[in-house]
């Protein structure tokens, strides 16, 4: 998401719009600790299904992965596809980007996970064609995501989306796709479940950016506030059981509190301007490809001690799964082979991304 500069640093060229790096060091601390947590009582930390831990993963689900999606969208709303040859050299770049880490990182991590005890085992070595075709852990956004740049490249490139009406239409259609189709676990190659789950929020990303005004007007977030408080209140009975919906009306309270929530974020952006989140968002891509090492080494170095209180645990392991890959990325991230096998960058820049790069680089202030 870095402008394209000139002979000059970008460090130096380009103004940071602090408010979307500051959402995109949200986003991944929230998506670290939930994997520093584990998804069930078998992965990360192991807590109990029933405990404040769990549950705080349980109740930031729905907002976690969809807000990295919308603020996809918004970046790749600074240079939409608009022709036939921008759409090739799109393509291009994401396979690059999103394909070649999925292959190399994906590949260290399932070895790592199948070799080393206490890792979470993702299988025997036999089963690594898998991280391919279907996804392995958080490499599943790689693959929804590259397939969601493609179709909304196509819906740009066929003049689909250029008015307001028809992007409204568009999150509305998608997300009606979300709640009714879900593919069973077999054919949901390259991970199309989480592309059908995710591009109603790219889709509103993009939208904020080419269709709402910044600032915001206030009768357009209280209204956005009101949505979220009452999706959210009803999602939190479900998770708890007070209320048992249906499959359908259950995945469309999901997206309902997904999409209030990434919106309201959006919105009230310019509030959100720290300065420490917006430094790690700097290195979000990285965070989101590594971040397993690190917390992997951690909780293991933990247990060789005998340290295991819930909280030192989370603390330790959330510190080594930002730290490394930052650490990674300022010093193998520097040779360009390193930095284009594994974090996807050109070869000749390495810290440059396409505009719409998932979690990585900056995006012009106030463009």
């Amino acid at each position: 998401m870095t402008a394209v500069g000139t002979a000059a640093s970008p460090r130096t060229a380009i103004r940071r719009d602090l408010a979307i790096e500051s959402l995109r060091g949200l986003a991944i601390v929230l998506m670290v600790a939930g994997h520093v947590i584990g998804g069930d009582a078998t992965r990360g930390m192991t807590v109990a299904d029933d405990s404040p831990w769990r549950l705080s993963y349980v109740f930031l689900e729905d907002i976690r992965m969809p807000l990295f999606a919308a603020l996809s969208g918004f970046v790749y709303a600074f240079r939409p596809v608009s022709t036939s040859p921008g759409y090739g050299r799109m393509v291009t770049g994401k396979v690059r980007r999103l394909l070649v880490p999925l292959v190399t990182v994906g590949t260290a991590f399932f070895l790592l996970q199948s070799m080393v005890p206490g890792t979470n085992g993702a299988g025997a070595p036999s089963e690594i064609w898998r991280v391919y075709v279907y996804g392995t852990g958080h490499f599943w956004f790689l693959q929804a995501i590259f397939l969601i740049f493609l179709a909304v490249g196509l819906l740009d490139l066929w003049g689909l989306l250029r008015t307001r009406r028809n992007w409204i239409i568009a999150v509305a259609a998608t997300s009606v796709l979300y709640v009714l189709v879900l593919l069973p676990d077999a054919w949901d190659v390259f991970s199309v479940n989480g592309a059908i789950r995710l591009l109603p929020f790219f889709l509103l990303g993009y939208g904020v950016h080419r269709y709402v005004p910044n600032p915001a007007p206030a009768g357009i977030i209280l209204p956005v506030a009101v949505v979220f408080v009452g999706a959210y209140v009803l999602r939190v009975l479900e998770i708890v059981g007070a209320v048992d919906p249906a499959d359908a009306a259950e995945r469309a309270s999901r997206i309902a509190v997904g999409l209030a929530a990434t919106l309201l974020l959006l919105l009230v952006r310019n509030w959100i301007r720290v300065g420490f989140l917006a430094w790690l968002g700097q290195f979000a891509f990285a965070i989101y490809l590594l971040h397993v090492f690190g917390s992997a080494a951690a909780r293991l170095a933990l247990g060789r001690f005998g340290i295991d209180g819930e909280l030192p645990v989370f603390v330790v392991c959330m510190v080594a799964a930002l730290g490394l890959p930052i650490l990674f990325e300022v010093t193998l991230g520097r040779i360009r082979w390193v930095s284009w096998a594994f974090l996807g960058q050109k070869p000749w820049r390495a810290r440059s991304s396409a505009p719409g790069d998932p979690a990585a680089g900056r995006v012009r202030e106030g463009a």
